[in-house]
């Protein structure tokens, strides 16, 4: 894997204003959190999810900053960015019924 990847200045600019984006707006649902009732604020949390295309923004940041990295298959049968993404956590239905009691 190389130590240095190169990136347009608009490319990087985009991702920020993606993240810019999440972030205030997840901020500020945060801070709703004590003013409206706890099904509301659930609600809103999709709501912006859904409606914002906030989900998407976080794709479009993925495929930026995924562009450099090199998709040849190893002898693991994975590329570079796969094997360095190994161990990440993902969020599963399973683990959230076990942590609920569902």
């Amino acid at each position: 894997m190389a130590d240095k990847l190169e990136f347009k200045k608009s490319d990087i600019v985009n991702v920020l204003k993606h993240i810019e984006e999440l972030v205030v707006s997840l901020d500020r649902i945060t801070a709703a959190y004590h003013d409206v009732p706890r099904e509301q604020w659930n609600e809103i949390v999709v709501e912006y999810f859904l409606e914002s295309e906030g989900l998407m923004a976080l794709s479009n940041c993925r495929t930026i900053l995924s562009a450099p990295f090199s998709t040849e298959l190893g002898d693991d049968d994975m590329d570079e960015l796969e094997r360095a993404l190994v161990g990440v956590k993902y969020w599963s239905y399973r683990e959230f019924c076990k942590r609920h009691n569902v």
